[in-house]
């Protein structure tokens, strides 16, 4: 039985609707994560960011980090070290928003900060450290992969 050209038309057309129906629903079942809910908000704040980094930028070191066996260790800057230093760490998974996991700032005497590896998923993480010492705003973010 020979099929006639205009059937063969019919077919591709019928074949490629289908395959274009079939990626609608796909894509309308996927699920993504906002890098943040408010994020035109935080953008026009965004200068302040921009300062709190040109702040950072101007002590001596950057904070410094190091994976133990158990433990994500920050080092903190030694100008730091006889001031009150207080603010949070958040590390922010992009593939995933509910792996998401915020701390506050608590350095020892030595001006480090031990953080559970047990509280984060292995992966990549972005570390954005915002802290304040005698009122003077501080803002540092780096790329990690916990292992």
């Amino acid at each position: 039985m020979k099929i006639s050209w205009g059937t063969k038309i019919a077919i591709l057309y019928a074949s490629f609707l289908g395959l274009v129906i079939t990626m609608v629903m796909m894509s309308m079942h996927q699920k993504f994560d906002l890098v943040s809910e408010d994020y035109y908000k935080q953008e026009l704040a965004y200068q302040s960011k921009i300062d709190e980094m040109k702040n950072a930028n101007a002590l001596s070191a950057t904070v410094e980090h190091c994976f133990s066996s158990n433990q994500l260790e920050l080092q903190f800057q030694p100008e730091l070290r006889d001031k009150k230093v207080n603010g949070s760490i958040l590390f922010f998974r992009p593939s995933d928003s509910s792996k998401d996991f915020e701390t506050t700032i608590k350095l020892d005497e030595l001006g480090k900060q031990k953080i559970e590896l047990s509280k984060l998923s292995k992966g990549m993480y972005k570390m954005q450290i915002s802290w304040k010492a005698e009122n003077t705003p501080y803002y540092s973010e780096e790329t990690i992969v916990v292992p």
